[in-house]
């Protein structure tokens, strides 16, 4: 076997071992906007001087999630629809995510900490749209 034939089997058989299942949720690394179907997105808000980044400022939906006492959580999976539509499904570690869309209404869906919580959300023509996805869960200590 050619040398050139046999590096292509390998990265052929390396992108199939990371190739994600149909429906699976793309994977956010923390602080880096990502592109997905078009979309432009990030996965932020761990740190004090992430939440204070200015660029996030220009992103035209920020979602935040927070448990029962009002404290960041992260480590959730979320689904935004426009429609009958899925735009995207992705996961973040991060308390906040912030999406590039086109004015209008969009529904959001997020899983944590084994709860799901939804809300309807408008982007806004100028600025930015923002809701809170909260989760009931156990306050931290009980």
């Amino acid at each position: 076997m050619k040398s050139s034939t046999i590096c292509r089997a390998f990265v052929l058989v390396s992108l199939g071992c990371f190739a994600s299942p149909a429906g699976a949720a793309e994977a956010l690394v923390p602080d880096m906007p990502t592109q997905i179907g078009g979309i432009t997105m990030v996965c932020t808000g761990v740190s004090l001087d992430a939440r204070q980044d200015p660029r996030w400022t220009a992103y035209a939906l920020k979602i935040e999630f927070a448990g029962p006492g009002g404290q960041y959580i992260g480590d959730e999976t979320v689904s935004l629809r426009r429609g009958a539509t899925e735009l995207v499904h992705v996961s973040c570690p991060g308390p906040w995510l912030l999406l590039q869309l086109p004015a209008g209404r969009y529904q959001v869906s997020a899983e944590a900490e084994g709860q799901t919580a939804a809300s309807a959300a408008f982007v806004p023509k100028e600025g930015q749209g923002r809701i809170i996805l909260r989760f009931a869960g156990t306050r931290p200590g009980e």
